[in-house]
This record gives structure tokens, sequence and C-alpha cells, in this order.
């Protein structure tokens, strides 16, 4: 019996998720040892992030096929706007941004790369490719919030709550829903849209891995 399509993307990008796990960014997180100032750019990072994250969801939504699946990518798009940006305000807040700051911030370059590959995907790309470039955020930071939640923390409340939300139950019932969506669609697609959302699948996974990795450089443009 074949795999499901979502578990054989997960293979293929083993070796980068692995290398995620360990980046010190997370390391340093969860040992309560990361300098705050790392972890204020990644929380304003994302927060400009997660507006074309919410956009590219619509644009899934505007390609679903029935009724079933455009609700789940309207929900989804309106937690990323309403609940993902409302707590990473909260997190910006306590970290002394204001939501002016939050708003206006630029784009770093790996933000802006990243956003760019998934607007790419969500315009010129089929719906089985769209979930492939969007599940390893879901999936992604799912695991990192049950890997570092079962593991004894003891640093600044801050972290904790940021690990608490990702390994909650409430966050990983849409990352499910988008696994099954993964494994829905993989079961009908052609071979070439397969190695379209398995390129996809693994970009996206990378992009995840620089995304923690400029926030820990606190990277800027050089010119």
């Amino acid at each position: 019996m074949a795999r499901p399509f979502s578990e054989q993307l997960r293979r293929q990008a083993d070796p980068i998720w692995r290398s995620i796990y360990a980046h010190p960014f997370l390391t340093e997180l969860h040992a309560g040892t990361l300098p705050m100032d790392r972890f204020a750019y990644f929380i304003l990072q994302d927060y400009l992030y997660l507006l074309d994250f919410a956009q590219v969801l619509c644009l899934g939504g505007a390609r679903s096929p029935d009724l079933k699946t455009l609700e789940i990518f309207t929900r989804h798009a309106l937690i990323a706007v309403e609940v993902e940006r409302s707590f990473h305000a909260a997190f910006g807040k306590w970290l002394g941004f204001s939501r002016k700051q939050l708003d206006t911030a630029p784009k770093a370059p790996i933000t802006e790369a990243y956003t760019r590959h998934l607007q790419a995907v969500a315009r010129g790309g089929s719906l089985g490719e769209i979930v492939a470039a969007v599940l390893p955020c879901y999936w992604i930071y799912g695991e990192v919030g049950k890997r570092l939640h079962k593991k004894r923390y003891k640093g600044p409340k801050i972290y904790r709550e940021w690990i608490e939300t990702y390994a909650s139950e409430e966050y990983w019932k849409p990352v499910r829903e988008q696994i099954r969506l993964m494994n829905h669609l993989g079961t009908s697609a052609r071979a070439e849209e397969k190695k379209l959302m398995l390129s996809h699948f693994l970009l996206s996974s990378r992009y995840e891995f620089l995304f923690w990795d400029q926030a820990y450089r606190l990277e800027q443009w050089p010119v």
C-alpha cells in the first residue's frame, strides 16, 4: 500500500526539517538563552509574513473545487488575519513594538523571498501546488511546538507561551486539515504535478530554515 502523499513529501524533506529542529534559534529558545532581540526580530518578520500567507490562502480558496475545501481555506485565512496577527501583535506589544511599527516595518531578505515564492505559486499553480507550498509552514511550526513542549522548560514566560501555542491542539487542528487535503490532492495528481508539488514543498521547507536563520543572525539588507 502506497504511503500517503504528505508522508512522501515529508520523507523527502527530512534532512531540511532535522536541520530546523537543531537550529540554535530553537535550541536556545527552549533553553531560555535566546537573546530577546533575536526573538523580537523573528516576531516582527513573522507578523509581516502572515499578510502574504493569508492572501495565498485566499487564492487557494478561489481554486477550491467544492464548498468544503473553500470553507477550509477561508477559515484558515481568517485565522491568519485575526488570530495569528493578534497573537503576534500581543507579543509585539510585550516586546515594545507599536501596531504602527509592526505594520510599517520592511520585510527582511528571506521574508521577501519566501513570500514572493508563495505568491508566485498561488497565482500560477494548481490547488495541489498551493497546498504543497503552504503546508511546511503549518506542519513545521506544529512539530517544533510539540518537540519543544515535550522537554522541560525554565526560560522566559514569553518563550514558554510561544511554545505552548504551537504545541496546542487548537493549532494542530488546521495542520491536520491541510495534511488531509494534501493527501487527497496527491492521489489524483499526475506525475508532472507531483514533481512540482514536491519542488514547492522542499523550497518552502528550505525557506522555513532560512527564516529562523535570518532571525538568529539579525539579517539586514546589505545595501
